[in-house]
């Protein structure tokens, strides 16, 4: 008798997934994520504040990504990292979506935080999402810095961004798994910075071009 070809396998569908996942992570630019982490180091010592965004997956992933670096990088004595997440303030959000679109829900809180200097980090797996476009757009026309956590390959964003990292999952969810671990890894990096553990070569050699 034949197999029902719509059973799946549950211990092969892991497994694949695991093996395309630990591909994902072979495919990752570390020279891109040493710029990624650049970016936000200088933000940290000139004492700017880091805005973070994404929809749905990339949303959570923003607010995780706020909640880690703020709170998991503190030590007494050390200036805290500056983060806000743009994807948590539902009043702002319903109101911006109803009263002037959906596509505005980011840029429009920035309008009114966002100073020259700071970083506006947008978390898309298409790179194309409407909302995140205009935050990165309005982020740059502010004079501020931006940052992208992309799916490949990266998008419009990868146009508005000054530093971005590009992951190659072969579907949403990968990527979503990658750009979690990306955000560990800032977090990790910051933590070490805030706690002095940690004089990053990254620093040093911006340093000495200045």
């Amino acid at each position: 008798m034949e197999a029902d070809p719509a059973v799946v396998d549950p211990a092969a569908a892991a497994q694949e997934y695991i093996q395309t996942l630990r591909h994902a992570l072979t495919e990752l630019d570390i020279p891109a994520l040493t710029g990624v982490l650049g970016v936000l180091e200088k933000a940290y010592i000139d004492r700017r504040t880091i805005f973070v965004c994404g929809n749905g997956g990339s949303a959570a992933t923003a607010s995780h990504m706020v909640v880690d670096i703020a709170k998991n990088t503190r030590c007494p004595g050390a200036p805290p990292v500056r983060a806000i997440s743009l994807v948590d303030h539902v009043s702002a959000l319903t109101a911006y979506a109803n009263d002037e679109g959906y596509e505005n829900v980011f840029s429009g809180q920035l309008v009114g935080l966002v100073e020259p200097g700071d970083v506006v980090v947008g978390i898309s797996t298409s790179g194309n999402s409407p909302n995140v476009l205009k935050a990165l757009a309005f982020a740059r026309e502010a004079g501020a810095t931006t940052i992208g956590l992309l799916g490949s390959p990266g998008g419009t964003a990868r146009e508005l961004c000054d530093a971005f990292v590009t992951v190659t999952g072969g579907s949403i969810e990968r990527e979503e798994d990658v750009h979690m671990m990306l955000v560990h890894i800032i977090t990790r990096h910051l933590r070490a910075l805030v706690r002095g553990n940690t004089w990053s070569a990254l620093t040093t050699a911006s340093a000495r071009t200045q």
